[in-house]
């Protein structure tokens, strides 16, 4: 290649405390190109490309964009550049659209005619089975789905390096080939391409240039056809690797089936019988939604079959729940090792301990010595390697995460395994033990069930490979007729089934999409308020007296602004306690700095003050959460007890009468509703714009929904936790002085109820607490919905205890109604 780099990483190295992840490290982009770098997993690629992407800062070396170096790369920097990176796990925050994804890297798509460019890209990268809509929630979306909008995330921003890292990993063969086509469309179209991937037969199709990295060091960078397989897998691995997959032993043919399934039949399958004799490994293909997988977990016991026999040694046994299958002796390997198997904070003991807590806890008490006997044979026979049994399981490689996965099952004794993609996600070398082991499993008496997308892998694996389409088994290949162009084959035979099948699944059906919009909550709010008003008003008809709602809308702007700033909170995935005290200490500050009998320029001076004291506390706590590192949690339940404190030694007694004038002002018409309320509801309005039409929005909401992706997209939370912090506190403060208005005086107490009143009203509003989702009109009708059941108990003289009943009974019936609206039919 003559051509000039685009980008040219020189001398990389990477240190993470004693560990060198990388070590002198060069690699050159140029255009047109598609450079595949390869490698074990812990070779360093993914740290290399996080190097080149601005996610991570090198120890040492230098990056260069057209030859100029890059002083301080960081992610925003480099996507500018022209280097974007769609990663192996998708940096897409659950809770936004694909659209609003697409929109946090390139602002057009957030303009008109956004949806339509869009919807465009989706066509131009996926196979019609994963196509979805633009507007379309990532959170709802399927893995492959979300591997295709990773991707499609990555090209938005025009890229001139685009970086695939795994990008098949989800993917069936169809898909495959679909992206293969866009690649060499955009390679003909000047666009350097880095290629990471495990599946070397995937690389050798498509790749122009290969790089293999080993243990932090680049070991070559050559013509990819210049190399053959076995001399790759050589590098990789630092060794001949011989034979990737073990010798087939011939099943004796006349020998009784060690697994018998007849006439299974279930959602998504139907009258299916299989057979696995003693010694044998059978295969399960299919292109994606034929129904294999469904099989296979209705044999787990984690889908119900409607009707059929399955019998292991020829004895029946009962699948009917998870528990009940694996007392009969059935192991099961998901293919989502990180979801569904393995508890990713524990440490390599406890996880292999938990599938055999019957043995280990006979009496509910782990046998510690017992459990790491256990732990250290499964180290030593499936050479999983880790620093120790009580490392967690999150530090070690995906190849060393399926080993101790498929260890834990074996360990419990099963007769039977059955194992949904064995080495999804695993390096070339981890690979072969993988294969090696599952063989040795079937020579020792245990029948093994494996699904698979990778016809390589079925073909070197497998003795027999059945074959799926619409839920049937469509093959049965075996012999000589098990290798991946027949396995191909009889796929393709279902493909158009399959893509008019996918096309009818595109896209939730009305009602969900009416229960999962942002303001649905609005709809069920305004029913239970309404039926609230009317029972209360049934019972004395003044409660809808024009002086009694000028009293519920002078409260209900209180409510609204802190359970705002609550929202606010909640957006980023923290929460505040501290809002309740701080509008109380409003109220207490405003009897010393807007006494009554001062004139209006001095009033809205200490008004001034007051905000610009609350907005400091939200800072420093936002800083505190950053700084330290503590969850917000903690920070504001100090900050509870410390600013009732300080309440309390300002005002141990109610004390201390506040301007006149400060009621007058809030309770005066501006058009048809008080101050307090116009300004609450323009608050609302411009907030709830903000959140989902703006950029600074919907950075709120992708930090909340997922911290990790927002940083590989630019977003810097370190920055936005203490502005939202402070926003919090300015919110609190003009809650607080509206408050401080309809008191009249320095009341100590006043104002604690609003911590839970405002996260009462948010929940009712239908956000997360985890973050990333919520809607401030519908934190509106959440508070209306509060302070309704707080007017009427009070108005109708019911008691405090009558208050808080229908507050809980309001929000279990609205958060509760609101779930199961929201719920996705079985």
């Amino acid at each position: 290649m003559t051509q000039t780099p685009v980008i040219r990483l020189s001398g990389i190295r990477k240190t993470f405390g004693r560990t060198v992840a990388l070590n002198g490290v060069d690699l050159s982009i140029r255009p047109g190109e598609v450079h595949a770098v390869v490698g074990e997993n812990g070779a360093g690629k993914s740290t290399l490309i996080n190097v080149a992407a601005g996610v991570l800062r090198a120890s040492a070396g230098t990056i260069e964009v057209d030859g100029t170096p890059v002083p301080d790369p960081d992610p925003v920097t480099m996507r500018r550049l022209g280097l974007s990176v769609a990663y192996q796990h998708p940096a897409l925050p659950a809770h936004l659209t694909v659209l609003e994804c697409l929109a946090l890297v390139n602002p057009d798509y957030g303009r008109p005619g956004g949806a339509e460019r869009a919807r465009a890209l989706i066509e131009r990268v996926a196979a019609p089975g994963l196509r979805m809509a633009p507007t379309a929630r990532v959170a709802d979306l399927s893995l492959g789905q979300k591997h295709v909008a990773e991707i499609v995330r990555a090209l938005a921003s025009n890229p001139r390096v685009l970086v695939l890292d795994e990008p098949t990993e989800p993917f069936k063969d169809e898909d495959v080939r679909a992206l293969f086509e866009v690649i060499r469309s955009l390679r003909a179209e000047g666009l350097a391409i880095v290629y990471i991937s495990h599946r070397l037969n995937e690389v050798a199709q498509i790749a122009d240039t290969l790089s293999v990295l080993r243990d932090g060091q680049m070991i070559t960078t050559r013509p990819a056809a210049e190399l053959s397989h076995d001399e790759v897998v050589a590098l990789i691995v630092g060794q001949s690797l011989g034979q990737v997959f073990p010798s087939k032993t011939p099943a004796d043919a006349d020998a009784a089936p060690l697994f018998e399934v007849s006439g299974l039949s279930g959602p998504g399958f139907r009258d299916v019988s299989l057979q696995i004799r003693p010694g044998e490994i059978l295969g399960l293909a299919g292109v994606e939604g034929q129904g294999q997988r469904e099989v296979m977990r209705a044999l787990a016991g984690l889908e119900q079959a409607r009707s059929g026999r399955i019998a292991i040694a020829g004895v029946p046994v009962d699948c009917a729940s998870r528990d009940s299958a694996q007392k009969a002796g059935i192991g099961f390997v998901p293919d989502d090792r990180h979801s569904e198997g393995l508890f990713l904070s524990l440490s390599v003991q406890e996880n292999l301990g938990l599938g055999n807590m019957d043995a280990l806890a006979p009496g509910g008490l782990v046998a510690g010595p017992a459990e790491a006997r256990l732990a250290d044979r499964a180290i030593r026979d499936f050479s999983i390697k880790t620093p120790g049994r009580g490392t967690p399981v999150s530090a070690l490689s995906g190849g060393n995460q399926q080993k101790v996965l498929i260890a834990r099952e074996v360990l419990a004794a099963p007769r039977v395994l059955l194992i949904d993609e064995p080495t999804k996600g695993v390096d070339i070398g981890s690979k072969s033990e993988v294969y090696f082991h599952l063989r040795r499993l079937a020579a020792e008496g245990i029948a093994v069930l494996v699904a698979s997308s990778d016809g390589v892998e079925l073909e070197g694996l497998c003795d027999r490979v059945l074959v799926f389409s619409r839920g049937q088994i469509s093959a049965e290949l075996s012999g000589d007729q098990v290798n991946d162009e027949a396995i191909t084959a009889a796929n393709l035979q279902s493909t158009s089934r399959r893509e008019g099948r996918a096309e009818a699944r595109r896209g939730p059906s009305l009602r969900a999409r009416i229960a999962g919009h942002d303001h649905f909550p609005v709809l069920v709010l305004t029913v239970l308020a309404a039926a609230i008003s009317v029972w209360a008003s049934s019972a004395n008809g003044n409660f809808l007296s024009a002086y009694n709602i000028g009293i519920f809308l002078s409260f209900l702007s209180v409510l609204a602004f802190i359970s705002f700033a609550q929202l606010a909170v909640m957006l980023v995935g923290e929460i505040d306690f501290s809002l309740g005290p701080m509008a109380g200490l409003v109220v207490v500050v405003a009897s010393f700095w807007l006494p009554d009998g001062n004139g209006a320029g001095a009033l809205g001076l200490g008004a001034v003050g007051i905000l610009a004291l609350t907005t400091l506390i939200g800072a420093v706590q936002g800083l505190l959460i950053i700084w330290l590192r503590l969850p917000s949690i903690v920070v504001t339940l100090a900050s509870f007890f410390g600013l009732q404190g300080v309440s309390l030694l300002l005002r141990p007694l109610p004390d201390g009468a506040i301007a006149f004038d400060l009621s007058t002002f809030f309770t005066s018409k501006l058009v048809l509703l008080p101050v307090a309320a116009a300004l609450a509801l323009l608050a609302c309005l411009g907030f709830e714009w903000m959140t989902f039409r703006s950029r600074t929005g919907r950075a709120l909401r992708a930090i909340g929904s997922d911290g990790a992706s927002a940083f590989r997209l630019g977003l810097r939370r370190t920055v936005t936790v203490p502005a939202v912090f402070a926003l919090a506190g300015l919110l609190t403060g003009i809650g607080g002085l509206i408050l401080a208005g309809e008191v009249g005086f320095g009341s100590p107490t006043t104002g604690i109820n609003y911590s839970l009143m405002s996260i009462t009203a948010v929940v009712l509003g239908g956000a997360i607490i985890s973050g990333g989702r919520g809607s401030f009109l519908a934190t509106l009708f959440g508070a209306i919905l509060v302070q309704v059941n707080a007017s009427a108990t009070s108005f109708l003289q019911l008691g405090t205890e009558w208050q808080y009943l229908l507050v809980g009974l309001s929000t279990l019936l609205g958060a509760g109604f609101y779930a199961l609206a929201r719920r996705r039919p079985a």
